[in-house]
């Protein structure tokens, strides 16, 4: 099953789930024109499972189909996976 990225924005996150279990999600705001990505959480009993980087790149795949500032990875993972994903370089803050 594939996870599903919902936004949130009265609650500045976005979550992830693969079907009615949520699988994570990261907090944000928007700062001077970019969406500065906070913090990344996934349950504990989902982590050490690859779900982190699944649940960052779903959210960074749906950012970039709707969003049109660019990305500043504040979260430390969230920088982590970046850096090791130059795919998604196009998004970042430069």
């Amino acid at each position: 099953m594939s996870l599903t990225v919902t936004h949130e924005p009265d609650a500045s996150r976005y979550s992830v789930h693969r079907g009615d279990e949520l699988q994570g999600w990261i907090d944000y705001d928007v700062a001077g024109g970019t969406l500065r990505l906070l913090h990344a959480e996934v349950p504990p009993l989902m982590r050490n499972k690859g779900v982190g980087g699944e649940v960052v790149q779903a959210i960074l795949d749906e950012v970039r189909n709707t969003r049109a500032e660019p990305v500043q990875p504040v979260c430390g993972f969230v920088r982590m996976w970046m850096r090791r994903h130059p795919e998604y370089d196009d998004l970042a803050r430069r």
